[in-house]
């Protein structure tokens, strides 16, 4: 123990009468390292408490030595006492300064990513341009439109477009001279018309640049015989030869969009937007009156620029529709193969029930049919929510074409009877009504037989 002085000294071990004895030896000690914020309080406490005092042997000084002191002897034996010093000497106060401070490590906590809870901690921007570079497309729109903190960023960052394009879409072409990069994505991965915002629409018009939905897009654009009413100079002269300076479309006889322009054959039609068309006389109109003296030298080296910017576009908007053809027809490459796998792996666990369902009988299951049509890989759970229904459809078409065989054998017999012939009748055809809710919308003929079966064994 150590008293008010800081003088250790030892005492006789007494059992406590107030408290429960100590825990035995089998008590299991937490051996792991602490952690939080309880250990970083408990190494602040350690720091704080002193250090152990050196144990010192003292004297029992009993009353009967004390009353035989004399009084100019008690400073001298409370000097000389060990036990008792009268005062701290410098070797008694060096013996704490001899044990280093100790500071616990600072440990970082991790970051409680909690829902409705802010985070404290803001991100570096180092840590966002990094994060932002590697992301999909579709998901920079997404954060660009919901996170404030985000379209920020990518407004004064445009080149994370063109870093996460790169990284994503390796054989995309290039964007136009007309297109940031922003815009080349918007109009790849967004969704909505431009002009009335009808939120389903994902028809990017790449000869245009526009996205719109159908009824937009027939209010917007001219048919070429049309346009030649427009195209009109100041004083009323034709100036047909600037609709080569002018982007075009195609659309077959029926309205539907076919691709870029102009019109390869008859059979389709060249059209263009009747804003493009206005703006363009208005300009050439401007140019005209501008430059009225140098206009019919200039006017070749105007349309020759205006007739290279367009060029430009239609070979970048025709490289668009081969690619988005492209990856229709791979993407439906992959989903037709995910469907054959999904065949393949429930007619393999079919064949292993008890009894067995053979495939010619799990054809004939609308839940069969429905699983195998979705374009996803076969696991374990969709054969698990695929099977019970498969088993009930499975019994009772099994059922009803037993009733059917033992009904078309019953016939059989008689007939053999009254004709007097052993040949069995294999050319009746039985249409039976084979949907398990009752319907008469699904009827499958068979040919059967007194041992016909659906397995073809």
């Amino acid at each position: 123990m150590v008293n008010s002085k800081n003088v250790a000294f030892k005492v006789d071990k007494q059992t406590p009468m107030r408290w429960p004895p100590a825990q035995p030896y089998s008590t299991v000690i937490n051996c792991r390292k602490p952690g939080g914020k309880r250990a970083l309080k408990q190494a602040q406490a350690d720091v704080s408490k002193p250090p152990e005092a050196p144990l010192m042997k003292v004297t029992r000084i009993t009353k009967e030595d004390r009353k035989r002191e004399r009084p100019d002897d008690v400073d001298g034996a409370e000097g000389a006492s060990p036990g008792y010093p009268k005062k701290a000497s410098r070797d008694f106060l060096s013996t704490f300064s001899s044990y280093p401070t100790v500071f616990a490590p600072h440990v970082s906590k991790p970051t409680k990513l909690r829902r409705g809870r802010p985070l404290q901690k803001n991100i570096d921007l180092d840590c966002w341009f990094t994060i932002l570079r590697y992301s999909d497309p579709a998901q920079l729109l997404e954060m660009r439109d919901k996170i404030a903190s985000c379209y920020r960023f990518l407004r004064d960052n445009p080149s994370l477009w063109k870093h996460s394009r790169s990284y994503h879409c390796h054989d995309l072409p290039e964007p136009t001279s007309e297109l940031t990069e922003f815009q080349y994505s918007d109009l790849r991965h967004g969704h909505g018309c431009m002009s009335c915002g009808t939120s389903a629409t994902r028809k990017t018009y790449w000869a245009f640049l526009r996205r719109w939905c159908k009824p937009c897009l027939h209010e917007k654009i001219i048919r070429e015989s049309d346009a030649l009413t427009h195209l009109k100079g100041t004083n009323g002269e034709d100036i047909a030869f600037i609709s080569k300076c002018l982007p075009s479309g195609v659309i077959d006889s029926w309205g539907n969009f076919v691709g870029v322009g102009p019109a390869p054959n008859h059979s389709v039609k060249t059209v263009y937007l009747l804003s493009d068309v206005k703006n363009l006389v208005a300009e050439f109109v401007k140019e005209s009156q501008d430059n009225y003296v140098s206009w019919h030298a200039e006017m070749r080296t105007w349309v020759a620029n205006k007739a290279v910017v367009i060029e430009e576009r239609r070979q970048f908007a025709r490289k668009m529709e081969l690619w988005e053809d492209t990856t229709r027809t791979s993407k439906s490459f992959s989903y037709q193969e995910k469907k054959d796998a999904r065949k393949v792996y429930f007619l393999d666990k079919a064949s292993k029930m008890t009894p067995p369902i053979s495939a010619r009988l799990a054809d004939h299951c609308p839940s069969f049919k429905r699983a195998i049509a979705i374009p996803k890989d076969p696991s374990m759970a969709s054969w698990l929510q695929l099977k019970p229904k498969l088993e009930k459809e499975a019994f009772e078409l099994a059922k009803g074409i037993g009733l059917a065989a033992g009904m078309l054998h019953t016939s059989g017999g008689g007939e053999r009877a009254s004709t007097g012939t052993s040949t069995p009748n294999t050319d009746a055809s039985i249409v039976l009504n084979l949907d398990p809710q009752g319907s008469a919308h699904t009827r499958l003929p068979f040919m059967l037989c007194p041992h016909a079966r659906l397995d073809g064994a």
